[in-house]
């Protein structure tokens, strides 16, 4: 087991310095699921970068945090089958405010939900697994390619991934009630991207362990007034930068 935790901890070592101190790990896209579906990667990721310097400090702020102060990783990101760019929040919290602040960036970027992550937790009902790909070989492209690969050796593998570096982690999400969203052990879950690695050149599995990790649905309403002016920003963002020309 400490083999696994040294495994993780050197991937996560790739953050800035902040996030190397903190407990809680969110993840996000800024890409909503009605975005227009011909928008190129690059204008996904400047809708992402976009978000990241404008609307995230101000969502923290409004959650009674320092918007300042807090670090957000561009990153590649899966959820259910397409590959978009995703931010890595990194904070010391509580489970509590956390879980608000989650909240929060759901329904401001206009998200189903938002993936919190503890990967210290001695107690983590969460298993995970590392694909590892060759240093500097990771590309979109390729992260899709391996995504649906994966898929194709069980639909349980589909739901999602985040890169760090030229390593995919892969979480075994489970529900309120402890089921795993895959409908697969760990185990299984582990052997099943461990085939899909074997059969991609370049792609191994690296490692697998624990984690404390959970989805934090949209809310239905905002806990704060201040969060409306910035989700219709992210809104007018997603028209401006992804909404194609018409066609001539």
């Amino acid at each position: 087991m400490r083999r696994l935790a040294l495994a993780l901890a050197l991937i996560l070592a790739t953050a800035p310095a902040f996030a190397q101190v903190v407990a809680q790990h969110l993840f996000f896209e800024a890409v909503p699921a009605g975005a227009p579906s011909g928008a190129s990667y690059e204008a996904r990721q400047r809708l992402t970068e976009r978000a990241r310097t404008e609307l995230l400090p101000a969502i923290l702020d409004a959650a009674g945090l320092d918007g300042a102060a807090a670090v957000a990783d561009l990153r590649m990101g899966g959820y259910r089958l397409h590959t978009n760019p995703s931010l890595h929040l990194t904070l010391r919290l509580e489970d509590g405010p956390t879980d608000r602040l989650a909240g929060a960036i759901a329904w401001s970027l206009e998200q189903d939900s938002v993936l919190v992550a503890d990967f210290d937790s001695a107690d983590g009902a969460t298993g995970y697994a590392l694909v590892r790909f060759p240093a500097g070989s990771l590309t979109p492209d390729r992260a899709q390619r391996f995504f649906l690969a994966a898929a194709a050796e069980h639909e349980g593998l589909g739901g999602g991934y985040t890169a760090f570096g030229d390593t995919l982690l892969f979480l075994n999400l489970r529900s309120d009630g402890g089921t795993p969203y895959s409908g697969l052990s760990d185990e299984a879950f582990a052997e099943f991207l461990r085939r899909a690695a074997d059969a991609f050149p370049g792609a191994v599995l690296a490692a697998t362990g624990r984690a404390d990790a959970r989805l934090v649905l949209q809310p239905p309403q905002p806990d704060s007034p201040a969060l409306a002016p910035l989700r219709a920003r992210h809104a007018a963002l997603v028209s401006e930068i992804l909404t194609t020309e018409p066609a001539r």
